[in-house]
């Protein structure tokens, strides 16, 4: 944060700990349809995933404006994806529900999404002209494109995405430490980690996680591997004992008995 605390600083502030780390639940999937396990149940997955320790949520402005009076004791991130053609529309309606953050998929290197670095770029543009944050996702090339989601290609696109005016970079983990801590090394702006689609195996999540905390990272913004899970809560709690409490991940193991 700047020397000058600004409305940007304010807002950001209320996504962290008092540790400066953030557990965020990612509960933006029902915007492409999901409705199954925990998003099928979203003012209990919600209130359970807070109680159990989650720091902010990044959610819709639909779910923002229904569930309103439970996120308001966390903080709130809003997806502004899929905006209407003018985003200065899409980031006055996240200030009016009082959201502390938007948050904007890029996807550099793509064929496809042509424009989507420079949309990224422009949202955050307007953004800040209302003291508003940014949350960047720099994906390489697409979510399908597994092959390109590799180190090589996730930190320049993690870097591109600092350099557009992203406050928070949503990044994906690269598989190991080593390579981490490289693409970390020239990234200006804090760093949290997704989770991707869910993989089954919450260890090896909380491996991953307990890792990038390691190397760097301020936290993380995890969806499917937490609300698809047969016990978010609990998921959460051991999110919040390796995000917080340093636990290792034997010991965030046992918040699941």
């Amino acid at each position: 944060m700047g020397a000058n605390f600004t409305g940007i600083d304010r807002r950001m502030a209320n996504l962290f700990a008092s540790d400066g780390k953030s557990l965020i639940l990612a509960f933006d999937h029902g915007i492409g349809g999901a409705n199954y396990a925990g998003m099928a149940t979203p003012e209990k997955t919600l209130t359970e995933a807070i109680g159990a320790g989650a720091d902010a949520i990044l959610t819709t402005v639909g779910q923002a404006l229904r569930f309103g009076k439970i996120i308001s004791r966390v903080g709130l991130v809003v997806n502004l994806d899929d905006l209407v053609e003018e985003p200065t529309y899409g980031v006055r309606q996240a200030l009016s529900i009082g959201a502390d953050m938007g948050k904007v998929i890029a996807f550099p290197g793509s064929s496809t999404y042509l424009d989507s670095v420079h949309r990224a770029a422009r949202l955050c543009a307007i953004a800040h002209d209302h003291a508003f944050p940014m949350m960047v996702e720099p994906i390489p090339v697409s979510f399908e494109s597994k092959a390109d989601h590799t180190p090589d290609k996730i930190g320049p696109a993690a870097r591109m995405a600092a350099e557009m005016g992203a406050d928070l970079l949503k990044i994906q983990y690269t598989g190991d430490a080593e390579s981490f801590r490289q693409i970390m090394a020239p990234l200006f702006r804090p760093v949290i980690v997704l989770g991707g689609p869910n993989r089954g195996n919450i260890r090896e999540v909380f491996t991953d996680v307990r890792t990038a905390i390691d190397e760097g990272a301020v936290g993380i913004a995890i969806g499917r591997n937490i609300w698809a899970h047969e016990h978010p809560a609990k998921v959460v709690t051991a999110m919040a004992a390796i995000i917080h409490g340093g636990a290792s991940v034997d010991e965030a193991m046992k918040e699941l008995a």
